[in-house]
């Protein structure tokens, strides 16, 4: 069957994220958007991921658990899991790679971490954002233990792109963003996401964000992306 999908999703945990993207407004946008499939993506953090999933029970919405994670080439990786334990097994690795100087929230915004009601229960005093002292190999070498997907973010932007990185470094698929011609990566698995930052900017169901699954589950999600062609 065909699905429509929006896998690049920030939440209030991200601090260039608009103020209503709290955990509940972005399901309901995902549901009247028609929706089947979505990732919440912050930056290197999945501190929201327990309370989305969580709140994923309500709707008839598969949700995937997600991060986008800077690595020290200057890209941005999109890092998807199967299971919420080991996504936030994960988060606690990546609490290692974070400097914990704290940044003028006043001047980049608020890192929130939400409860069931969308009620603020913990604001991150140090930058999520920042490059991780990490490589692309480190990252894959880290994530050995966990059931995942690696896609490189918005590869052809010219800002955290990774033209350079994802022939000769190949992922599970690359991401291209909506002025991409997809004629120029017939050979690449390739995703359509939105990476909302704004609750307006949530994909609608297009051509581009459809993938065709046996049932909407996350192990045939994922076997699209193992699968060789």
């Amino acid at each position: 069957m065909i699905y429509f999908y929006d896998l690049h999703i920030h939440s209030v945990l991200s601090q260039d994220a608009d103020e209503l993207m709290t955990p509940h407004n972005i399901f309901n946008m995902a549901y009247l958007k028609k929706l089947d499939i979505i990732a919440v993506t912050d930056h290197n953090s999945l501190k929201n991921i327990p309370i989305c999933a969580k709140i994923s029970e309500s709707y008839d919405i598969l949700f995937i658990p997600g991060v986008e994670i800077s690595v020290k080439e200057g890209c941005h990786i999109l890092c998807y899991f199967k299971y919420v334990h080991e996504a936030m097994a994960f988060d606690q690795i990546l609490e290692k790679y974070l400097d914990k100087k704290p940044y003028d929230q006043a001047i980049f915004g608020d890192q929130e971490m939400t409860d069931i009601h969308d009620e603020v229960i913990e604001v991150i005093p140090y930058d999520l954002s920042q490059t991780l002292d990490l490589s692309i190999e480190d990252l894959k070498r880290l994530l050995n233990p966990y059931e995942h997907l690696l896609v490189y973010a918005h590869i052809d932007r010219k800002k955290h792109g990774a033209l350079e990185y994802f022939k000769v470094k190949p992922l599970n698929a690359i991401e291209l963003t909506e002025k991409s011609n997809p004629d120029h990566y017939q050979s690449f698995k390739t995703i359509r996401n939105s990476d909302a930052h704004t609750i307006i900017h949530i994909l609608e169901r297009t051509k581009e964000n459809q993938i065709e699954l046996k049932n909407l589950t996350v192990d045939d999600f994922f076997e699209v992306f193992n699968k060789h062609d």
